[in-house]
């Protein structure tokens, strides 16, 4: 996995790049509401052909290349748990998601009991994933290696699980759910 941390406009215009070129995105957020009195966005992971970027919306503004991919129905948007981080890029970018695929409420409608990302992954996948910085601080800066790693894995495996719960909804004939 090729991981690269967009903190300038060079970053960005690589992200707007493979947002041009691809149907199907992976992308999760990241904030500080526990170490925080009021929570913000920290960081954001956008993965797509085997890329993962690490948006720091502290240092750049990511909503100008984001939101023709997230907002228009050409691209695909591949999340875990949603609901939290649609309310956050609404609030912090001003965007709003048009076409998403949930790999949480998907697991939900096949009836799978543990639907945590890292239960999925290991159960569906057979990948593990560390939890170990789930609380962490993502508004510390710099933000340690470990911490940027970790958030590229909550991305890097989203769109393969989506493919495979997909293929089950429609074998179990509950897709159109």
């Amino acid at each position: 996995m090729q991981i690269r941390y967009v903190d300038d406009g060079e970053g960005l215009e690589a992200v707007r790049s493979i947002l041009g070129s691809t149907d199907r995105i992976a992308l999760d957020c990241e904030a500080a509401g526990y170490h925080r009195y009021s929570d913000r966005l920290c960081l954001i992971q956008v993965s797509a052909e085997g890329l993962t970027y690490l948006l720091d919306p502290f240092e750049v503004d990511p909503a100008p290349i984001l939101r023709p991919a997230l907002e228009g129905s050409e691209v695909e948007v591949v999340m875990h748990g949603a609901d939290f981080d649609v309310r956050l890029l609404y609030r912090d970018l001003g965007i709003r998601l048009t076409k998403l695929f949930d790999t949480q409420i998907a697991a939900s409608l096949l009836g799978i009991e543990a639907i945590g990302l890292s239960s999925l992954l290991e159960s569906e996948l057979g990948i593990q994933l560390s939890k170990k910085y789930q609380k962490a601080d993502w508004a510390q800066r710099p933000l340690p290696s470990p911490m940027r790693d970790y958030a590229a894995h909550d991305t890097a495996h989203l769109i393969t699980l989506a493919a495979h719960l997909r293929q089950s909804l429609d074998e179990a004939g509950r897709l159109e759910w």
